[in-house]
């Protein structure tokens, strides 16, 4: 027996006809009725008796009713508690993040898109740029609260293998879990001014005929064991410094590739492939109860939800891990879609919860998995589609749709 059509059996009763529990339940009258009739198949008797076109309860509905009324009631209750603990653990927003990022992929602006997270999502975030040594160093000799939420991003380069798998072992033994977030490759950024820029891809000799600028870590490190030590004209931790070196054509630097997806041209430079490329991975590292946290799941589904984009693209591929299976969830979807839908929301008087249920009904889904994002009964979530029908005036969910592209365009 299905608590849902128990839930349509007190619908019925309360609202006095099959039409109007319905309605309430956006279904069609026929599908009402079929459930009805399910319901009084798996019971052996008849719940109704129509009388003077009115539907009464017969001896057995009336038996029924006050149970299916505690067993909807009890299945809420179960709803909202589940809601209530996810809430509960959804405070960890109240602690410090501390993140330990490689320079690198800092330096690339990987987590730019979503550095306003970090400060939605944590009432305290702290960044420290290292290399990967020093990230590792400072995940393990970490003495801070246990409230401390820690967080690792490591940049490994193909040309360090060996290195790459003895830090992440040392990781593991410490109880750390490191999981792989994207790969990538470097290239090469030259000034358009020079000769280089025409170039379609950039030999071992092109690169070691100009002057390299690098930054400090781990990228200095793959430089000089690929081009020599002869070959690195300057280190610096100045970004912006060394990307005006370029500009001035005094130097190449590298950058990596997913760069170009998030700095916008600046006209003055070119990033240009190499024939003999190296690759990089990024990835996280944390202890499991880290990455187990709702908070940090809501962290790699906005990186998703950011990246997901651009894994078409040839400039880097998401990594087939654990962060990456998360989605953004009903809450989060909302503001992925943007002030758009806050101002669609507020045009029509939306409550929060309501402005959570129209996103997840402008992406296609109906009230059952709406239900089951939102940790409610599917009765709850048709209540809510109801009362966002009647405050915008429509009777579909295509109508709603079209509204909003209407509004949004």
């Amino acid at each position: 027996m299905q608590t849902t059509y128990l839930g349509y059996f007190v619908d019925i009763v309360e609202q006095g006809t099959i039409s109007a529990a319905a309605n309430k339940n956006f279904i069609s009258t026929q599908g009402m009725s079929r459930a009805l009739s399910v319901l009084e198949a798996g019971l052996g008797c008849q719940l109704f008796k129509r009388h003077q076109n009115k539907l009464l309860l017969t001896a057995y509905g009336e038996a029924l009713y006050h149970d299916a009324l505690r067993i909807v009631s009890v299945e809420q209750h179960m709803v909202d508690a589940i809601a209530a603990i996810r809430q509960k653990e959804d405070r960890a927003v109240d602690k410090t993040a501390l993140l330990y990022l490689n320079n690198v992929a800092f330096d690339a602006a990987l987590f730019a898109p979503i550095t306003d997270s970090f400060e939605h999502l944590f009432s305290d975030a702290r960044y420290f740029q290292c290399d990967n040594k020093g990230v590792a160093d400072a995940l393990v000799s970490n003495k801070e609260d246990d409230n401390a939420v820690v967080l690792g991003l490591l940049c490994l380069f193909s040309p360090d293998d060996a290195a790459n798998t003895s830090l992440v072992e040392h990781l593991r033994e410490n109880g750390f879990e490191y999981q792989p977030y994207l790969t990538s490759y470097d290239q090469v950024l030259v000034s358009r001014q020079s000769a280089l820029a025409g170039k379609h891809a950039l030999s071992h000799a092109d690169i070691k005929s100009r002057p390299i600028v690098s930054s400090d870590g781990d990228i200095r490190r793959v430089a000089e064991l690929l081009f020599g030590k002869d070959s690195i004209y300057m280190v610096t931790a100045d970004s912006s410094f060394r990307f005006h070196m370029v500009e001035r054509d005094e130097a190449i630097t590298f950058v990596p590739a997913f760069r170009q997806l998030i700095t916008p041209d600046d006209g003055k430079t070119v990033a240009i492939n190499m024939k003999n490329p190296y690759y990089l991975e990024v990835g996280f590292v944390a202890k499991r109860e880290v990455l187990d946290s709702p908070v940090i799941q809501k962290l790699f589904a906005r990186l998703n939800a950011c990246y997901m984009k651009y894994s078409h693209t040839p400039y880097l591929s998401l990594v087939d891990s654990a962060v990456t299976a998360f989605a953004l969830s009903c809450d989060e979807s909302l503001m992925a879609k943007g002030n758009n839908v806050e101002a669609f929301c507020s045009r029509y008087g939306l409550s929060s919860r309501e402005a959570e249920v129209l996103a997840l009904l402008l992406e296609g889904l109906t009230s059952h998995p709406i239900a089951e994002l939102l940790h409610v009964s599917v009765s709850t979530a048709k209540s809510h589609i109801y009362s966002i029908y009647k405050k915008m005036g429509l009777h579909t969910q295509g109508e709603l749709i079209a509204l909003a592209e209407e509004f949004m365009s």
